[in-house]
């Protein structure tokens, strides 16, 4: 999401085409400080040897996304389902801070 404020009007702008971002390995709570399970910004994967072992560069676009619900974990609606819900999330939390953002 995006945040624009100008003269205290804040808006939000969601671009549609996006992109999940994913790790080098399946996910753990066995181990919280493995950054490489845990954090999925570039900059930490990049440098690992296992670095778009699952996807290419790390990314699934919201598509292929769906595509893996549909194979893996049938009506699990990213598009329809999830992405608002992410949206809505997104936007309370635009609400709640955005007294701070530009004070």
């Amino acid at each position: 999401m995006l945040i624009t404020g100008i003269n205290g009007a804040f808006k939000g702008y969601w671009y549609e085409e996006g992109y999940i971002r994913t790790t080098s390995f399946e996910y753990s709570v066995k181990n919280c400080r493995d950054n490489l399970v845990h954090l999925t910004n570039d900059a930490i994967q990049k440098h690992n040897e296992d670095y778009g072992r699952f996807e290419k560069g790390n990314k699934l676009s919201y598509q292929d996304f769906q595509r893996y619900l549909d194979q893996n974990h049938r009506g699990l609606d990213f598009l329809g389902g999830i992405l608002p819900k992410m949206k809505r999330i997104c936007t309370d939390a635009m609400r709640a801070s955005y007294f701070l953002l530009d004070p």
